[in-house]
């Protein structure tokens, strides 16, 4: 957080406004290590060949016809779901109600999940057996105008049913914001030599 671009530059200036940014970053710190309970989920889930790609558990369709292809030859395919687990009402009344402190919370959230997922994916690769490879990958809506192409909400929340009992209580609003906020959801595919490479 103290190398991004916006906090480096005012703490680098020193004074009050970089003592203040720093008491921000330690209260932000002190929140997540008291609220937050990280936990991972990688679940293993049925992959069918469709014509356009694979139909997972049934339900969700993932476009690509590698994945297709991967699948005849045996690659598997797991959801995956990471959470750091606290409400943002929860971390706001823990901060005081501090819109300053709760604003550097959410980024420091984000860099605190996203490290957490990366040890975590990297476990995951440490456990395969020899000759096999690991690869993340994302479900995406149709790309319009340009745009990057993003997770619709109703494919989120299939995915999360197909968790079943394993999810740990994350769900999904209709705009598709995770509740708790800091979550992923996504997909690993793995494959064995023949089949393909991180």
């Amino acid at each position: 957080m103290r190398r991004q671009k916006r906090y480096a530059r005012a703490l680098s200036k020193g004074g009050n406004r970089a003592a203040g940014i720093e008491e921000l970053l330690q209260n932000a710190g002190a929140c997540i290590a008291d609220i937050a309970i990280p936990k991972s989920v990688s679940i293993p889930v049925h992959a069918e060949p469709i014509s356009n790609g694979i139909c997972l558990g049934g339900r969700v369709t993932l476009e690509g016809r590698e994945f297709a292809s991967a699948i005849a030859d045996g690659a598997s395919i797991n959801i995956y779901l990471q959470t750091l687990s606290y409400e943002q009402a929860q971390a706001f009344e823990w901060l005081s109600g501090d819109y300053a402190a709760h604003h550097v919370l959410s980024d420091l959230g984000s860099e605190v999940l996203f490290a957490f997922s990366r040890r975590e994916f990297q476990r995951q690769k440490d456990a395969l057996p020899a000759g096999a490879r690991l690869k993340r990958i994302s479900v995406q809506t149709d790309e319009t105008c340009g745009e990057r192409r993003l997770w619709d909400a109703a494919k989120v929340q299939t995915l999360l049913q197909l968790l079943g009992d394993s999810n740990p209580g994350v769900s999904v609003t209709d705009t598709g914001c995770f509740q708790p906020l800091q979550t992923l959801l996504g997909l690993t595919i793995t494959y064995s030599d023949k089949t393909g490479s991180d």
